[in-house]
């Protein structure tokens, strides 16, 4: 239980420099030396069992994702994420943060 406990606390501390890593490789401008890096961070991390999780187009779960943005379809059949704002990161079954998204439902 220590250890966990120990592995969420760093990766809660990690979660900035991995959202500025996220935002840079989706701009396209991680290369190099830059994404060697940010591979081998992204290895360590799973090795303890840090997951990383959230995507546009999963259906939207409350358990797992934090709705900042919603917006309704008439052609939607369930609410589905439609932007990852902020990537989610679990450890296990324990999830450290929700992925932070917009997402696109049905009409009431």
């Amino acid at each position: 239980v220590a250890r966990v406990r120990g592995i969420e606390d760093v990766l809660a501390g990690l979660l900035p420099v991995l959202d500025d890593v996220t935002r840079a490789r989706q701009a396209g401008e991680l290369d190099g030396p830059f994404l060697a890096i940010s591979e081998k961070l992204d290895g360590a991390l799973a090795k303890f069992g840090v997951e990383a999780f959230g995507a546009a187009g999963e259906v939207f779960d409350p358990t797992l994702h934090e709705a900042l943005m919603h917006q309704t379809d008439e052609a939607a059949t369930s609410t589905t994420i439609t932007v990852l704002i902020e990537t989610g990161y679990k450890i296990g079954e324990r999830v450290v943060r929700a992925a932070r998204v917009a997402v696109t439902g049905p009409q009431d």
